[in-house]
């Protein structure tokens, strides 16, 4: 068979869809403006075939970066939302960053992901800082969207990471109980003095994730980090990999008295569960710093979030 001059429009369109599938989203497009016919059939089966791959999307009101990988960054001008709707159709995206979140963004996101296959494994909601020199004025943008409206996003994404890195994410036991938040695999927080006790109390028991990180929250209870041991220990909650650190002097001593955790030198310890696993525990602390990793069998928490590219 000359291969070179093979007729795709010869084959049955299930047959063509069965070849279009196994193409790089860019393939697909090239193949898509040869005719007419291939491309209604493209077209009309965008969400069978394959997406457009991309590791990080910035968005914010100014503009829309696009990091195809840590070296290659593309610059959308946020014109409209229509205008930058044609970047967020058709796209798989390792992570979704947000500045200022709010309904009318939230709704449009949903609907890409709904209708056009929006797809991201982490959502990062993250600040912009705004300075009113002046007046010696600095303002912290903060998401105003709604935790259900979020919750639907990261459900219609298939999204299963969520990252409060440096906003206020105000999260409440009874907002932990919406399926968005309660079947998430990694749960991370920065800077977030929002939450508190009734928040520590309950979010073991609210959210099934195995991973966590609450980075410089400062309303965190000591005896949280003792209840993560010991319903580990007891096999009642399973964890992959955990990392805290608070502004709080905390006494580890406290924290693990009597529980079956073994020291290995003056920052590691080691333990083991009921159901076999094996864990490693990091702390260091000062009078004003505390910091703790509990990674499970072969977790580890530097792999909990990806990595974020920095090009201007």
């Amino acid at each position: 068979m000359d291969l070179e001059n093979f007729d795709l429009l010869n084959l049955p369109p299930e047959l063509i869809l069965h070849v279009l599938k196994k193409c790089t989203y860019e393939k697909i497009n090239d193949v898509s403006i040869t005719c007419k016919s291939l491309h209604i059939l493209t077209e009309e089966n965008r969400k069978s075939l394959p997406s457009k791959d991309i590791y990080h999307i910035d968005l914010e009101r100014r503009r829309v970066r696009a990091w195809r990988d840590f070296s290659w960054c593309d610059r959308i001008p946020f014109r409209s939302i229509e205008y930058i709707s044609k970047f967020f159709c058709y796209v798989n995206v390792k992570v979704l960053t947000v500045n200022k979140l709010d309904e009318e963004l939230c709704a449009f996101l949903i609907e890409n992901a709904e209708k056009k296959s929006l797809r991201f494994e982490q959502l990062r909601l993250f600040h912009s800082v705004f300075s009113l020199r002046s007046h010696s004025i600095t303002s912290f943008f903060q998401f105003s969207a709604s935790h259900e409206s979020i919750c639907r996003l990261m459900k219609a994404a298939k999204c299963h990471v969520i990252n409060f890195e440096a906003v206020e994410s105000k999260l409440t036991p009874v907002q932990l109980g919406i399926e968005g938040y309660k079947n998430l695999n990694a749960l991370c927080f920065e800077m977030d003095d929002s939450i508190g006790e009734e928040f520590f109390d309950s979010v073991l028991e609210k959210c099934q994730a195995k991973k966590f990180i609450f980075h410089a929250c400062d309303k965190i209870p000591q005896r949280f980090v003792r209840n993560i041991f010991e319903k580990w220990l007891n096999g009642s909650r399973e964890f992959d990999s955990v990392r805290i650190t608070t502004n709080q002097n905390f006494s580890f001593d406290d924290i693990i008295s009597e529980l079956n955790i073994q020291q290995q030198d003056n920052s590691t310890w080691t333990a083991k569960n009921v159901k076999g696993d094996k864990a490693t525990i990091t702390m260091r602390r000062n009078n004003f710093h505390f910091f703790v990793a509990f990674e499970v069998n072969d977790n580890h928490v530097e792999d909990i979030l990806y990595k974020i590219p920095y090009i201007e």
